[in-house]
């Protein structure tokens, strides 16, 4: 009778741990986001979804300051099931993305390298230059930003034991509103 109460309990109590997953935004932000949106249609047709709230992941590669925010371009990376644990790294090239974040972030957290899953208006293609070349690049109106300070060198998996010591990962949001 223990071990039919041990195992009803674990079965009841497994939903509502998966339901408290850590949120890696504020209630709302992603209440509209179009979901499953592939990056091989984003990149292919970015007038697709034009207007519309997608999430992607990336690893920033190059970050600039403009007139109207911080500009990254990044390369594209897929989103884990569970997207607390953030994006996953891949061999092979997937794309690059350019990301307007209007308002500011702390420079660890744009340092070349880090992991980042951002929630964000589509604005289709525009020309953005990146390793002395222009061309158009899917391009996003950030609303908020989670950023993994992961660096060049490691994976967000590295952490807390990497290979210069114990560190934990510092992680932090950045939402423009």
């Amino acid at each position: 009778m223990k071990a039919f109460t041990v195992t009803l309990m674990a079965a009841l109590a497994a939903p509502v741990l998966a339901y408290a997953a850590p949120s890696l935004f504020p209630a709302g932000i992603t209440n509209d986001i179009t979901p499953n949106v592939e990056f091989g249609v984003l990149k292919a047709k970015p007038d697709t979804y034009k207007g519309r709230a997608v999430q992607l992941a990336g690893r920033i590669m190059e970050v600039r300051e403009v007139d109207n925010g911080t500009l990254i371009v990044a390369k594209q990376l897929p989103i884990q099931e569970y997207p607390a644990y953030g994006p996953v790294e891949t061999v092979g090239s997937t794309g690059l993305i350019a990301v307007l974040y209007p308002g500011k972030v702390d420079p660890a957290g744009l340092r070349d390298g880090n992991k980042f899953i951002v929630v964000a208006e589509m604005q289709g293609a525009k020309a953005v230059s990146f390793d002395g070349a222009t061309r158009p690049q899917t391009y996003l109106l950030a609303r908020c930003m989670h950023v993994w300070k992961t660096g060049r060198y490691y994976e967000i998996s590295d952490f807390p034991h990497v290979a210069d010591g114990y560190y934990p990962l510092e992680e932090q949001t950045y939402c423009t509103k």
